[in-house]
Order: C-alpha cells, then structure tokens, then sequence
C-alpha cells in the first residue's frame, strides 16, 4: 500500500497581484534555464536526434516555481519535475518514447516525492497536482 508523500506547508495567502508577478518571474526563469541547457529545444547525437520542451507553473499553495523538462529520443522518454528556485528534483520518468509501449513494458523509473508509479500514465496523474493552485 502507498502512503501519501509529506506535503509542503501551505504558503500564506498571496495577493493577486503578487500571485501574477511570482507567475511572470517563474516563466522568465524557467525560459532561461531551457534555453542555457537546450538553445533551441533539439540536438543531433550519434544516437539520433533528441528534443526537448519544458513547461513551468507557479504553485501558489506551495509558493513554488515547477519546471518539467521533457527529453525524448526515437526509443526513450525522459521527464524531471523540479522546483527551479531550489533545484530539488521532485519526479522523474524514466521509460520508452512509445505512447503505447509493448505490453508488460516498464519505466526503469517512476517516482515523484515518495510515490512511485508503474506507468506514463501514473506518473502524470501524480504531477498534475503540482501544476493545480
């Protein structure tokens, strides 16, 4: 049985306003850190070529700026969730770049917090909430 991962201490209410701003900045440095690692989202390697996006959230409940960086290669896929600010990984997946993989095929990894999933499919539905106010 899994047990609920510990959860960050509620951030006291923000302004509207202040809650807009943290969003813009949370943006602006998300952009910066994929253009500084990916320049244009792609890279040719003798393995093939490789893509990346990224996309970013300001959890205000968390008071937390999220980056989920998405690599993806023609045979794996790769995605890490982390909090940009304090570079704490909080998920990483871990599997095959298929959107149906092969029946009985894995992810090597699964995890977000102490959580881990079996699937794509689990590891999304785990990363959502952090995506959510």
């Amino acid at each position: 049985m899994l047990s609920k991962a510990p959860e960050k201490a509620a951030a006291a209410p923000l302004s509207q306003q202040r809650a807009d701003e943290l969003s813009e900045q949370c943006g602006k440095m998300s952009h910066e850190q994929f253009r500084r690692a990916w320049k244009d989202g792609s890279e040719n390697t003798a393995q093939g070529k490789t893509t990346a996006e990224f996309k970013s959230h300001y959890n205000s409940n968390l008071n937390t700026c999220f980056y989920l960086l998405t690599v993806a290669s023609d045979s794996t896929l790769k995605k890490m969730l982390f909090d940009i600010n304090g570079g704490e990984l909080y998920g990483e997946y871990l599997g095959p770049a298929a959107a149906q993989p092969p029946t009985g095929s894995f992810p090597k990894t699964c995890r977000v917090e102490g959580l881990y999933c079996a699937s794509a499919r689990e590891w999304e539905v785990l990363v959502r909430a952090y995506f959510e106010d």
